[in-house]
């Protein structure tokens, strides 16, 4: 019976580990949306008063809303047809030249420069 609880413990445990990670996904989104909500309302708010800024915000999220569906519900206007063949593209590469060294590099030669520096004057 005792394994019966180590599994129901495992089970438990990782159902709760990816029910943090989603609320923690979850979370951000409402959270971000809430913000922008609040940003909005403010702003119609000062431009058009409390008074209109209702109207005002349904009638501009209205059309974007309509907006919004039909691009959830367009399809792909290529997906009826057949895919076409296409011919392989090479790219030629030419090798690196002497001297050549990229920015990455160039900083890392100048931190460990600079420390040996230090290391001689200290």
């Amino acid at each position: 019976m005792e394994i019966f609880a180590w599994l129901w413990w495992l089970l438990a445990s990782l159902v709760g580990v990816i029910w943090t990670v989603v609320w923690f996904l979850i979370s951000g989104w409402v959270s971000t949306l809430l913000q922008i909500a609040i940003l909005v309302i403010v702003i119609y708010s000062l431009k058009y008063g409390w008074q209109r800024a209702p109207h005002e915000i349904w009638k501009r999220s209205s059309s974007f809303g309509r907006f919004f569906w039909n691009w959830v519900r367009a399809r792909d206007p290529n997906a009826d047809r057949p895919a076409v063949e296409t011919r392989e593209v090479v790219k030629i590469v030419r090798g690196r030249d002497f001297g050549d060294i990229n920015a990455s590099t160039l900083l890392t030669l100048l931190l460990v420069s600079g420390l040996l520096g230090l290391s001689l004057i200290g």
